[in-house]
Order: structure tokens, then C-alpha cells, then sequence
């Protein structure tokens, strides 16, 4: 079968799903306190593994330049 969408490869598992430092195949969002005091999501995304900061997935896949290591700033939402 030809693939007609070049953007998506024919055999996913062929696509890389990693850290790009440490190897780790997970991740997840960080969770810092808003200047009210609450905790809420970043758009930060940090790696199970290495613990390594990272602005998107594909800087976290390629192990692209990690983003500096202070606390992530929240705003809280409008009311």
C-alpha cells in the first residue's frame, strides 16, 4: 500500500517516542504554585527519566537545548 500523507510514517512504531538524552519513553507536565498561591499546570513539560526540563515534545524526542531550571512561572486564570 502506498503511503498518500507523507507526514504520517506507515509503520508508527518506526517513529521515535523517546528522550532524546536518557532514553526514557515518558514524560509529563509541571505543576508550580500561580502568585495566588494555587497549583496549576505549566506549559513545561519534564522527562520521567532525567528529570530535564523541556518547552515541546519534539526538543524532548531530539534532545534538543534544555530549558533553564528555575521555578516555572503560573498565572492564575481570569475570572
Amino acid at each position: 500500500m502506498k503511503n498518500l500523507n507523507p507526514a504520517f510514517p506507515m509503520n508508527p512504531s518506526t517513529t521515535r517516542n523517546c528522550c532524546g538524552y536518557c532514553g526514557a519513553t515518558s514524560y509529563h507536565r509541571v505543576v508550580a504554585r500561580d502568585e495566588t498561591g494555587a497549583m496549576r499546570y505549566t506549559d513545561t513539560l519534564q522527562c520521567s527519566g532525567c528529570s530535564r526540563e523541556f518547552a515541546n515534545l519534539d526538543i524532548w524526542r531530539q534532545g534538543g537545548v534544555q530549558t533553564p531550571t528555575h521555578p516555572p512561572v503560573v498565572s492564575a486564570p481570569a475570572h
